[in-house]
């Protein structure tokens, strides 16, 4: 057996280990803008890898038990004071509220990474994920370089810590960090002894990836395209990369910045300018809310008035010409209730009342296209006699299970001070709560407060801290609207923009204009836009203050053209030259996920390019580039394992056998630990791949073929115990050496690995942790395994 490396000689290897860590962690200043994160990230880092350093050398029982023990302790010792130090015994010791405030940062954090674009904001819940996940790596590379004395598998937590820059923005992976980290790895490997590792060939072999390391981290990011290439606006950065798939965004980060960016241009002949709708969010799920997504169809099927507009609403159609100018969006900005779309062409994806319009796969760049629609003007009176009954929209009506009960308690309250008991009286009386002053407008308090984002919990935070942008007042009247019984949902889209002051009827939209809305449905009137956020956005002519109350409506409806005639002002915004787009922009906005991706200066949260020359590069092509980049980051594990595999197969041993089938097992995440008898462990095998009693099963193939599997199983543990036991009386059904029973060996291996889904199986082709074991004397194996 190998000897244990003495304590005193594995503290200048975790510092090592330590300072391997934090090189490589420099190479997030690429993906990163503003925010102090580098500290947090060392602090929390280097007091796990101390806790553990100073249990080695205090303890020598179960050091390794104790020394993760501890490290884990300290990390989250270290994270409450840093980040949560209010909610703790002394400000150090966590207490409930302690795991709480983590998991709001959690969230946060989660929110974020999807929202933003590259470079992002290292606001207090990145920082959180950060400093633990970073935390994390550190306590892997302390334990693999200290207690697995294996120095070559140090390198996978470096390849992930630099993997992710890599990734995220291609070409910009700092050469210092690359060079700083490729040092520290070496010198590693200098301080850990050769022999504890297998003598001059684990040394040579070591030395090797660090090689690879070094070679693979300078050669590979030049090669991957960026994002978006073209023109970078002054003073900005690289464009970034929507980072995540959740289509619901905030925009908090981009209002934060203040560094608007032109999107897109329109002409109309409307009076006034036109609210363009990206998409609608209707399911509360988590801590975010989803989209309506349609079927597959062209997008010229858009013909005709759309199903939910009521044929006694009054009407006008206009004409309005798109052009996208620094987009890359999957959805397509529409006027509402369009009713013929020409210059787009191939399939789409058309949600069934015909008001969004979707890319089937990919993004929609800087394209120019025509829209019709209709302009809605239902008058308060339709809107005070109308019912919200319709069937079909139950989805609208859905509270999520477990909703905090302020939600539906302050909905209730507010209801009862509404001029009437209709639902628009209501509806109405959301809005004032949100607008008669109680509320504020904050880009900076979610964000502080850890409330940031479109869940039903948050909603329950934003109606007790009673500050926000619009993404918190839109979710949050939606979901009061549905306690009320009032079908409801977010709209997502852009507000009219300003006037071009050259060209007569254009309009010009830019990320200041990105904004979120609520819509309620009334029976035959269709959905009705609200605005609830304060001083934002413009509040439609039904809607005002000024709208009647119960009975003092006129009896013939006089009201003038402005308020009431079928024009497209009774649903626009107020003159887009009115909005002052420095102290009161109108679109601070929830941030659709794939919708657009950012601009050269990273100021919209996945929302515009870099310039009209822009290039935009396939997703499926990034996806590709980037799993590539990680196989070869990985590949010598695998060959490796690959490699003993092979070896097993050809060996005359049944134990060798039974080795290859418990360490894929291993691999798999199945049970194999060495404190279960052969027969145990079979027995655990085989029940994943036999079909259950209901005729399900977790195994592959059918019912035979599971069978069969199972039964290939027990043949190998059968042989092994054969093997060990050595008696004559109970020889195996084939010699190890037999063909046959390498191809029991091929089928057990095969039965457990069509067990488990198929993220596991390539997990355990690349990085298999089996490796990771030492692999003890046979004899002692035997004994240790079938010993009852």
């Amino acid at each position: 057996m190998v000897e244990s490396v003495r304590p005193r000689s594995t503290a200048g290897l975790s510092a090592a280990g330590l300072l391997a860590v934090a090189a490589a962690s420099t190479s997030f200043s690429a993906v990163l803008d503003e925010g102090l994160w580098g500290p947090a990230v060392l602090v929390v880092a280097a007091a796990a890898v101390g806790a553990a350093v100073a249990v080695r050398l205090l303890v020598r029982r179960w050091a390794a038990a104790w020394a993760l023990v501890a490290a884990v302790a300290a990390t989250v010792l270290a994270l409450t004071l840093l980040f949560a130090a209010d909610t703790a015994l002394l400000g150090i010791v966590p207490l409930p509220a302690t795991a709480e405030r983590f998991a709001l940062l959690i969230g946060a954090g989660e929110l974020s990474i999807a929202e933003q674009t590259i470079p992002a904001v290292a606001d207090d819940g990145i920082r959180f994920l950060m400093a633990s996940g970073v935390a994390g790596l550190a306590i892997l590379t302390d334990a693999v370089l200290v207690h697995g004395r294996r120095p070559a598998f140090a390198a996978i937590p470096l390849l992930g810590i630099l993997a992710v820059p890599v990734v995220l923005a291609p070409g910009l992976l700092p050469i210092v960090s690359i060079l700083a980290t490729a040092a520290a790895y070496l010198l590693v490997l200098a301080l850990h002894r050769p022999a504890a590792s297998g003598g001059a060939a684990a040394a040579a072999r070591a030395l090797g990836v660090a090689a690879g390391v070094l070679v693979t981290a300078l050669l590979v990011p030049p090669l991957l395209p960026p994002v978006i290439a073209g023109e970078a606006l002054p003073g900005s950065g690289v464009g970034g990369l929507v980072a995540g798939v959740n289509p619901v965004l905030d925009l908090g980060n981009d209002l934060r910045r203040n560094t608007p960016v032109e999107a897109l241009r329109y002409s109309t002949d409307a009076e006034g300018g036109l609210y363009l709708t990206l998409s609608h969010l209707a399911d509360f799920e988590g801590q975010s809310v989803q989209p309506v997504i349609g079927g597959v169809a062209t997008a010229t099927d858009v013909v005709g008035p759309p199903s939910w507009l009521g044929s006694e609403v009054a009407t006008e159609q206009v004409a309005t010409s798109i052009r996208l100018q620094n987009v890359r969006s999957r959805w397509v900005p529409l006027p509402s209730a369009p009713v013929e779309i020409t210059g787009l062409t191939g399939e789409w994806v058309v949600d069934a009342d015909g008001v969004t319009v979707s890319t089937v796969d990919g993004t929609f760049r800087n394209g120019s296209y025509q829209v019709e629609s209709l302009v809605a003007s239902p008058t308060p009176l339709q809107l005070r006699t109308a019912t919200v009954d319709a069937s079909g929209l139950d989805r609208y009506r859905a509270v999520p299970e477990g909703l905090d009960p302020i939600v539906a308690r302050t909905a209730a309250q507010v209801a009862e001070s509404a001029d009437g008991p209709s639902p628009y009286d209501q509806a109405l009386a959301l809005q004032r709560f949100f607008t008669g002053g109680d509320f504020v407008y904050s880009e900076e308090a979610p964000v502080e407060q850890g409330y940031d984002g479109t869940g039903a919990e948050i909603v329950a935070v934003f109606l007790e801290a009673r500050a926000g942008y619009c993404v918190h007042y839109a979710a949050a009247m939606t979901l009061m609207a549905r306690t009320l019984g009032i079908p409801a949902r977010i709209a997502v889209g852009f507000v009219p923009g300003t006037a071009s002051p050259n060209v007569p009827g254009e309009y010009v939209v830019t990320t200041d204009d990105l904004h979120a809305w609520p819509e309620l449905h009334f029976d035959e009137l269709g959905w009705v836009r609200f605005e609830p956020t304060p001083s934002r956005g413009a509040v439609p002519a039904y809607a005002t203050d000024d709208v009647p109350a119960p009975g003092e409506e006129p009896a013939v409806d006089p009201v003038t053209g402005e308020t009431l005639a079928p024009t497209p002002d009774a649903t626009a915004a107020p003159d887009p030259d009115e909005l002052d787009p420095d102290t009161n922009p109108s679109g601070e906005a929830l941030d659709p996920s794939d919708l657009i991706d950012g601009g050269a200066d990273g100021s919209l949260d996945g929302a515009l390019g870099t310039g009209s020359n822009g290039v935009p590069v396939d997703a499926r092509a990034l996806v590709t580039l980037a799993l590539t980049l990680l196989v070869l980051l990985l590949v010598l594990p695998g060959l490796w394992r690959l490699r003993r595999r092979a070896a097993r197969r050809r060996s005359p041993d049944a134990l060798d056998h039974w080795r290859e089938l418990r360490d894929t097992a291993r691999d798999l995440g199945l049970p194999a630990d060495d404190t279960r008898t052969p027969r145990e462990l079979a027995a655990a095998w085989a029940s994943r791949v036999v079909p259950d009693a209901a005729g399900a099963h977790s195994g592959a193939g059918d019912g035979g073929s599971a069978a069969a599997g199972a039964a290939a199983i027990d043949r190998v543990r059968f042989a092994l115990e054969a093997r060990a036991y050595g008696t004559a009386d109970r020889p195996a059904d084939h010699p190890a050496d037999h063909p046959a029973a390498r191809d029991d060996l091929d089928l057990a291996l095969g039965s457990l690995r069509r067990s488990q889904p198929l993220w596991r199986r390539v997990l355990a082709t690349i990085a298999p942790v089996s490796l990771l074991d030492r692999t003890p004397a046979d004899e002692r194996l035997i004994a240790d395994a079938l010993s009852a």
